[in-house]
């Protein structure tokens, strides 16, 4: 059935082709196959189904609408030399991701059916043990802590002035880069992390345990550690932190009722992704003529057309600009090699492209991007590999793991880190992008977890 869907498909857009007299290029041809194949292969790999979300199929359907299709129109707005390679590199990582995630899966054994089988069973816990509320405690206790560490630390809270002064868009872009990115904090990062990964991992932890206790206290607690985190991710005024914890909590709803959701609440739950966002830009423009058709055009524009034009530019900068960097983008690599300072290559690319902008902007895009500058054609073809692989073994981690609270809560923001490697380097995906946190704190919430259960243990009466 599965080939005569394709042959059917494969039928109609050749007849379409025929009755309409359109005429598609080889480059158009090349980028519907291998659409296709990549389709076929992360099917395989783990299953593309809108009611059972993973990591691999999450991640193509990101690069197909950020990546692809824009790229097609980034290649017909510009007529230059560095489209071929542009367009070599955005089309072959359709085949060299899904093959990594192919490998991966048969040197694990893994199955779609796991996937299926991983949403259809119920959540091993029905409440919180009191060491599992107090293993949450201690870790929101930290997160608060440094909530009130940041507040003392931040010269300016942009938030505050937003809500003070309607329309102060140049003003808010000093003010947002003094309050975090220019920020002289040995805890910068720590904030950073705290407010990206930190919050979103803790609410929907929350969230998850009143789910299946519905227990009041849960609730106050989600409604009280969302508001919390909502408000610290919003002081700087960034749209992304916002958005982040809204789409962790709502994915984190949809795996807990096993991927059986409405058309509706998907709807509803995309609207609120982009509630503080709107509200940002109405509120920054307010009363500078823009109205809301220019701000919905202006964030369709940013999400589906400026992280290809920003990748485009990073073959156009490499190597003719700046040259190969050899791993010079990545930090650890940069201090094995002994160089001297990192290449923030995204900094560069901005300014390249907005020389009139704010010197300490960025311009990050997707992964491939970063192992171009780096390494070439060679590094894009191994990375992608190797991004395939990442992606496939998270999906068989989360997978092969007790369907718990917090492997669900962890489960929600790695769906995310699939979505967001095609907006970062794979090196920030990993570490402060947040794999690797999320899967710390995990671990770290067993960990605490068992401490208390240890610690709480009555003694045992010694034998006679």
């Amino acid at each position: 059935m599965r080939w005569l869907g394709i042959l059917l498909t494969g039928a109609a857009i050749a007849a379409l082709v025929l009755i309409t007299d359109f005429a598609p290029s080889i480059l158009h041809v090349t980028g519907a196959v291998a659409i296709l194949l990549a389709g076929w292969m992360v099917h395989e790999a783990a299953g593309l189904h809108p009611q059972r979300m993973t990591i691999p199929g999450i991640w193509l359907v990101s690069y197909v609408t950020v990546a692809v299709i824009p790229g097609f129109f980034v290649a017909a707005d510009k007529h230059t030399p560095y489209v071929a390679p542009f367009m070599t590199a955005v089309l072959s990582t359709l085949i060299t991701v899904p093959v990594g995630m192919l490998l991966a899966r048969a040197s694990a054994g893994f199955s779609r059916r796991e996937v299926k089988e991983f949403f259809d069973a119920p959540v091993t816990e029905r409440a919180p043990s009191p060491e599992q509320s107090a293993a949450y405690l201690l870790v929101l206790v930290v997160a608060l802590a440094l909530t009130a560490g940041y507040v003392i630390e931040a010269p300016v809270i942009p938030l505050l002035y937003l809500l003070r002064n309607p329309g102060a868009a140049a003003a808010l872009v000093g003010l947002r880069e003094e309050s975090f990115k220019l920020l002289d904090s040995p805890l910068v990062y720590v904030y950073d992390v705290l407010r990206r990964v930190g919050y979103p991992f803790l609410i929907c932890v929350s969230l998850g345990w009143y789910l299946v206790s519905r227990q009041r206290r849960w609730l106050l607690l989600f409604l009280l550690t969302g508001g919390i985190g909502i408000v610290y991710a919003a002081m700087t005024i960034a749209k992304m932190p916002v958005a982040v914890i809204v789409l962790a909590a709502a994915l984190a709803w949809y795996l807990h009722i096993g991927g059986k959701i409405s058309f509706r609440a998907a709807v509803l739950g995309f609207c609120l992704v982009f509630l503080f966002p709107v509200f940002v830009l109405m509120q920054s423009l307010s009363g500078l003529g823009v109205g809301a058709d220019v701000i919905a055009q202006g964030i369709f524009h940013r999400l589906f057309y400026v992280p290809a034009e920003i990748l485009y530019n990073y073959f156009e900068v490499v190597p003719d600009v700046v040259p190969y960097l050899h791993g010079r983008t990545i930090g650890r690599i940069n201090w094995l090699i002994g160089a001297e300072s990192e290449v923030n290559i995204a900094n560069y690319v901005f300014r390249y492209m907005f020389p009139w902008r704010v010197d300490t902007g960025l311009a990050p895009a997707p992964f491939i991007g970063y192992l171009h500058a780096d390494f070439g054609i060679v590094g894009v073809l191994v990375g992608g590999v190797l991004a395939g692989v990442i992606l496939e073994g998270l999906q068989i981690v989360v997978t092969r793991r007790p369907k718990t609270v917090v492997s669900l809560a962890g489960y929600a923001y790695l769906l995310w880190c699939g979505w967001k490697l095609n907006m970062e380097s794979m090196t920030q995906s990993l570490l402060s992008g947040g794999i690797f946190i999320i899967l710390a704190l995990m671990e770290l919430m067993r960990l605490i977890e068992g401490f208390f259960r240890v610690a709480t243990a009555r003694p045992r009466l010694a034998r006679r």
